[in-house]
């Protein structure tokens, strides 16, 4: 047998040294691709922790937090003291409020000041970094019987865009399901609008939170010139959040369609825009009241031209070249029914012809239902005006809301929490904003009978507001109301600061123990 060399056994050994080097390499390599990933990332800091204090208990409440995998609940800690130097304890013992923005803290000792924190963790079980601003007072027996526990789950729906309409040549007015926050800059940006049937861009050029509508559920978009009777197709990005930074989401319920309208922007109508109104108006009726009024009834309320009169043409059925001249026309309250002035009738038979009207949609006069015929009167006009005979009002003033209070949510948004009335015939809330110290009002805002809260939305940091709560009764009287006030900061400071320092209460933002 031949001897192996010294030489010739060592590079057999180093081969094979080497070759089972990289099968283990190999080996882990792939067992580590096939690893799961470990969720190490903590819940971001939990925000505008609050309190409310009753006899022997606490009512809590916060913001909801986010984490890249979903927070699956909250820790509430509590102690006499405030913590506040970094890694400080709470004394008390933790409590797991599980998946609620809202907990009732029970048992507690009257006349006994509480702090209290909240943290969130994952389904991994990291936990946020810092404590929450803390709150903290002493429950007492005045403040009255603590509420059923309540724990409402997190708002994870996102915004929907519900209607859109034109409320004149240059404004759309745009309504979603709940309070929406605009982007900071360049919100045109997260609208698009197309017509339908050209497919041509309609420019959005800009975008702001209706100022009538303190829920903040309302954006006014202002556009290039509108197609009247065009339909568009409008568009809502996913730049769009709603109040606790939900999205939009897209090719879902972000879209709806509206008629464009010819009317002038600056135009007073009368009434509400009807929702994706596309029936054009139509002449119902013709009637002469007397010898030189003519009263004409639309389908719809009707858009005149600057110039009414020439929307009219009267003339003979049985000679249609002798007209009738018109000197005035007026449109009257419900903007359905117009009454025309002529010169004098004959006790003959005319036809009015109607052309150049538009409904408040913006869709067109139909032209084989414009015209109608009536008889001429030759009675004379006679003085119509009624006798006031109006006796004075005995109406009884609508139970107001008690406990109106504001509190800052952030430097745009402010709650307003009450306690509505235990009168069964009061049908409707409407709330009221001020900006100049209380001295005008808005037109007001319908909540409903049963709503205790609201949040409004877009308001500008620094400012004063006034708000003012009225009753409504199911025969339309109207309470004098109860008026609340805030100011809100101007600086960005902190909204659980900002809760304390009106409450009375401390906020501290702590570094959470390791």
């Amino acid at each position: 047998m031949q001897k192996v060399s010294t030489k010739n056994k060592t590079l057999f050994y180093l081969i094979v040294f080497v070759a089972g080097l990289f099968l283990m390499l190999t080996t882990v390599q792939k067992a580590g691709a096939q690893a799961p990933e470990t969720d190490v990332t903590p819940p971001d800091d939990v925000t505008n922790l609050q309190i409310e204090l009753y006899d022997g208990a606490a009512k809590l409440s916060w913001d909801v937090a986010t984490d890249d995998t979903g927070v699956v609940g909250y820790k509430i800690y509590s102690g006499p003291d405030a913590v506040t130097p970094e890694g400080g304890e709470y004394s008390y013992d933790t409590i797991d409020a599980g998946d609620t923005i809202e907990y009732l803290v029970t048992e507690l000792e009257n006349g006994k000041e509480i702090h209290f924190t909240v943290t969130a963790y994952d389904a991994a079980g990291n936990e946020s970094e810092n404590y929450s601003n803390e709150v903290y007072g002493t429950p007492d027996s005045s403040y009255g019987e603590a509420p059923t526990p309540e724990h409402p789950a997190a708002d994870e729906e996102p915004p929907a865009v519900s209607d859109a309409q034109a409320l004149d040549s240059a404004t759309v007015k745009v309504v979603f399901s709940e309070p929406v926050v605009l982007p900071a800059d360049s919100a045109e940006t997260a609208f698009s609008i197309i017509n339908n049937a050209t497919d041509e861009n309609l420019a959005v050029t800009a975008v702001e939170l209706d100022p009538d509508d303190v829920l903040g559920e309302t954006v006014l978009l202002t556009t290039d010139p509108q197609e009247g009777g065009a339909e568009y197709i409008l568009t809502a990005g996913i730049q769009i959040e709603d109040t606790v930074g939900n999205p939009i989401v897209s090719g879902t319920s972000d879209t709806a369609a509206f008629i464009g309208s010819t009317v002038e922007p600056g135009t007073d109508l009368t009434g509400d825009l009807p929702a994706n109104d596309f029936d054009a108006p139509t002449v119902v009726s013709a009637e002469a009241e007397d010898k030189n009024t003519l009263q004409v009834v639309f389908s719809e309320p009707v858009i005149l031209d600057s110039d009414p009169e020439s929307n009219f043409l009267i003339s003979k059925v049985d000679d249609p070249a002798v007209e009738l001249s018109i000197s005035s026309v007026v449109r009257d309250e419900t903007g359905s029914i117009v009454t025309i002035t002529t010169v004098d009738q004959l006790d003959i038979e005319y036809s009015v012809v109607v052309t150049g009207v538009l409904d408040e949609a913006g869709n067109k006069i139909d032209d084989l239902a414009n015209s109608a015929t009536f008889m001429g009167s030759t009675t004379e006009a006679q003085d119509t005006s009624p006798e006031d005979i109006t006796p004075p009002s005995l109406a009884l003033t609508p139970e107001n809301v008690k406990n109106f209070v504001a509190s800052i949510v952030s430097d745009f948004v402010v709650r307003l929490t009450w306690q509505k009335p235990d009168d069964v015939s009061i049908i409707d809330q409407v709330l009221y904003k001020s900006t100049d110290g209380g001295t005008n009002y808005d037109a007001g805002t319908s909540l409903g009978a049963n709503k205790e809260q609201v949040d409004v939305n877009g308001l500008v940091p620094g400012n004063d507001y006034y708000f003012k709560l009225t009753t409504k009764d199911v025969d339309g009287n109207e309470s004098d109301g109860v008026i609340t006030h805030i100011k809100l900061p101007s600086t960005g400071m902190g909204v659980g600061l900002l809760i304390g320092a009106s409450m009375g209460l401390a906020a501290l933002k702590n570094k959470k123990k390791k």
